[in-house]
């Protein structure tokens, strides 16, 4: 890939980040922008490009490893191979995210599900 190409791709995603971002704000009852104060002043963004051939041993493959999301939100391109799990809140058991064509999966991380109780409206 080239430069331009990924740079233009990490816009995009930053442009949807904020957008759903949005969607949550109004979702608990606030006005749209609420968050942005938040994370347009001090934005960090960051990008990881991962990429796992297919492996005959998936047991025995090392990839990125158990690990909660720190940030806002993580907006994941998977591919036909998968490996990504979450852990399920009711039993902490991990289970696999069958991967989806063509769609992205969003992990709500960290920042986001910080109690909100002292957020003025």
């Amino acid at each position: 890939m080239g430069r331009v190409i990924i740079q233009e791709y990490i816009k995009e995603v930053e442009k949807l980040a904020y957008k759903l971002l949005e969607l949550i704000a109004l979702s608990l009852g606030l006005e749209a922008k609420r968050f942005e104060e938040f994370f347009i002043k001090d934005q960090t963004s960051s990008i990881r490009l991962n990429h796992y051939p297919a492996c005959p041993y998936p047991h025995l493959a090392l990839g990125v490893g158990r690990h909660k999301d720190p940030g806002a939100l993580t907006i994941l391109a998977q591919d036909e191979v998968g490996g990504l799990e979450v852990k399920r809140k009711a039993d902490q058991e991990w289970i696999r995210v069958k991967p989806t064509p063509d769609a992205y999966i969003i992990n709500v991380a960290d920042i986001i599900q910080v109690p909100m109780l002292n957020l003025p409206p």
